[in-house]
């Protein structure tokens, strides 16, 4: 099913309903306390986010990706062929979610082991009115069994190298103070911090960059 543009949030809201428990799991672990979690924290918290942002005209870090992976920036077609019978978490379908149209997939063999939603001038965001010549990088997720070997990191390296090559400016990435590992993640390839976020619920006010 392809979702209209009218619709990504009543798509986005349906989609979380009917895989709740999945994504609680996903986010916060395999057990009761999951669920609880995950409704507290979108619905009921006073969040704060922080706003990363990566000067693409500055020499980066190396973090090269092993080479037991490959990456990929597959069209539309192409993801939907990649994810053809295979039961796969919600971050793999914000293109339906979104209507967003770029993502980086990392390969192990012929595996999905990593996929890296990017979002640009005029797509839909939650935080940020995006200028031209930036990109921001979004939803992600590493599949279970790909844990553990650096590819958060890894890819958004890669990313933004590839960013610079096609001349973009700066990269931003937004994500929530207690998601510590992805806060070491992004940091650790050359993105620093400039500004925090309140929210309540699903709402933020959004800021240019």
């Amino acid at each position: 099913m392809v979702f209209k543009p009218d619709m990504k949030m009543k798509s986005k809201f349906i989609l979380t309903l009917t895989n709740i428990r999945k994504i609680a799991h996903h986010h916060y672990g395999n057990s009761w306390l999951s669920l609880p979690k995950f409704i507290y924290y979108s619905l009921l918290n006073i969040n704060t986010f922080i706003l990363f942002v990566a000067e693409l005209d500055k020499e980066l870090p190396p973090y090269p990706l092993d080479p037991e992976f490959a990456v990929i920036k597959p069209n539309l077609e192409e993801l939907n062929k990649l994810r053809e019978g295979k039961d796969l978490p919600r971050e793999f379908y914000y293109d339906q979610i979104h209507g967003i149209k770029t993502c980086y997939v990392a390969l192990h063999g012929e595996q999905i082991a990593h996929i890296y939603w990017l979002y640009f001038k005029g797509d839909w965001n939650r935080f940020l009115v995006l200028s031209e010549g930036v990109a921001e990088l979004n939803y992600n997720t590493t599949l279970p069994e790909f844990r553990g070997r650096g590819l958060m990191s890894k890819m958004e390296a890669y990313i933004l190298r590839d960013l610079q090559k096609q001349g973009y400016r700066k990269a931003v990435g937004v994500i929530h103070e207690k998601n510590i590992p992805a806060i070491k993640s992004i940091t650790r390839v050359g993105f620093r911090e400039i500004k925090r976020i309140k929210t309540m619920g699903p709402f933020s006010r959004r800021i240019k960059v």
